[in-house]
């Protein structure tokens, strides 16, 4: 960063830690600031679709020139960095971190809100000076790395307070709320409760729009506004995550001295498009329902679990496909599923992290959850559960952010991007035709559709 001129610092920022609900915190975070008229850098990880998703300047993806124009420009920093041999490599995390601050001090952005990819206390973001720090609810995951207690992950999300920054927390872990409480403190920093900041004074009710999309109509009041919103966003952990979105847009509107209305925040909220968070790509009219979630630990499945209760109450036993990646445990996430009685398939994404499908459903059948099949690879899984389910039924594509962009890809006709594997060679894409062509809907800002018929 010092060879670059320190482009972290250049811009305003809101700095996004948690174990569960900080994605799609800090994309509601961005899309408010968008329209409030902020130039709105956004960096998140990791990718559905395409490595470009990650930088985002007024929620749209950078563009693939200008993506390739920042590795040339930076590179030479890549190489002297290494050439001075006592620090490694620059990781592709680090690179593309350094890319996302250097095009938001490009384009002269207002405010960039950035997600820490791991953990945070020695995460490549936390080089940033935040004007405010935000931190979801903290469960375990990634406990080889960050730690196998609550408390001691919470310690390393902590690591994002800066001293004196005030700090938001989602609704949280009572495990880690005297964690983050003491940090805050020893660095002389005010913790606000979005839950304490915001009260729910209407409850949230499932609404159809014309184009068939879910939202979640509530609203909220805080001491500043009273905030009427349509989320597009399904689950109650959504309801959560807009909580603390919107208690931090007002703390960094009081840091800023901005005026942020009631109908930006609103508008803003309406418009915020986060694909894989348990997103139904299936009609209202469709014999079976397909949904796809990037759940990865056992929190977020519960999560998911309430979500699937709430949205299709008369569904019994739905269709799980499941895989599962390096790193998190699958198992656990998976027996979230168990009070469902589910059919679970296994099977094996093509990224280079993907647990090979064998190997997931051993886990899964000493942990006594029920598998029904397992088969090679995404394709195959996607058929199989369709010719298990029966009209009515529910299936669920879950365990890996991978699986659920693999599923998307499929029947939303998307060109996945192809990963090298160990050996170098270039793993297969997908050679199936478009299944159905997906409907077009002017509010779908992504332009991939958000509907299709029945697979």
């Amino acid at each position: 960063m010092a060879r670059l001129g320190n482009p972290e610092l250049a811009t305003p920022t809101i700095h996004v830690a948690g174990s569960k609900g900080k994605g799609s915190s800090s994309a509601m975070i961005a899309s408010v600031l968008t329209a409030a008229g902020l130039r709105t850098g956004l960096f998140t990880s990791p990718h559905l679709h395409r490595i470009t998703e990650r930088i985002r300047v007024d929620m749209n993806e950078i563009s693939t020139d200008r993506f390739s124009a920042l590795i040339e420009e930076l590179w030479p920093d890549v190489e002297a960095v290494e050439q001075r041999g006592d620090v490694g490599k620059v990781s592709v995390f680090e690179l593309l971190t350094a890319m996302s601050f250097k095009e938001f001090r490009s384009v002269k952005a207002d405010v960039q809100v950035i997600e820490v990819g791991l953990g945070g206390r020695l995460d490549a973001t936390n080089l940033v000076a935040p004007d405010v720090a935000v931190i979801t609810p903290i469960s375990l995951d990634h406990t080889a790395v960050l730690g196998d207690t609550v408390p001691k992950i919470a310690f390393e999300k902590a690591g994002i307070i800066k001293p004196g920054v005030p700090v938001v927390v989602g609704n949280q872990a009572p495990a880690a709320r005297p964690v983050i409480e003491e940090v805050a403190w020893q660095r002389g920093s005010k913790v606000t409760y979005a839950h304490d900041r915001l009260a729910i004074v209407r409850k949230p009710e499932q609404a159809t729009t014309a184009y068939g999309k879910l939202v979640q109509c509530l609203a909220l009041k805080s001491s500043l506004n009273t905030y009427e919103l349509e989320l597009p966003l399904a689950g109650p952990h959504q309801v959560d995550n807009v909580i603390t979105a919107i208690a931090a847009v007002e703390t960094f509107n009081s840091e800023r001295n901005l005026t942020i209305s009631a109908d930006s925040v609103s508008r803003g909220i309406a418009a915020v498009r986060w694909p894989a968070r348990a997103e139904v790509l299936t009609s209202p009219d469709d014999d079976v329902q397909i949904i796809v979630d990037g759940a990865h630990n056992s929190s977020s499945a519960a999560a998911l679990v309430s979500t699937l209760e709430s949205l299709f109450p008369s569904a019994t036993r739905p269709v799980v496909m499941y895989a599962g990646s390096g790193g998190h445990d699958f198992a656990a996430t998976a027996r979230e599923f168990s009070r469902l009685n589910p059919r679970v398939i296994v099977t094996r994404t093509r990224h280079p992290k993907a647990v090979s499908a064998e190997t997931v459903a051993e886990a899964l059948r000493r942990d006594t959850v029920p598998v029904a099949a397992v088969t090679p690879d995404v394709e195959s899984a996607l058929r199989e559960a369709r010719a298990i389910a029966s009209t009515g039924d529910v299936i669920v594509a879950t365990g890996s952010l991978f699986l659920a962009a693999e599923v998307r890809e499929i029947l939303l006709s998307i060109t996945p991007e192809l990963y090298p594997d160990l050996r170098g060679e270039m793993m297969p894409a997908y050679e199936i035709p478009a299944l159905i062509a997906p409907a077009q809907d002017p509010e779908d800002q992504t332009g991939l559709g958000s509907r299709h018929g029945a697979l």
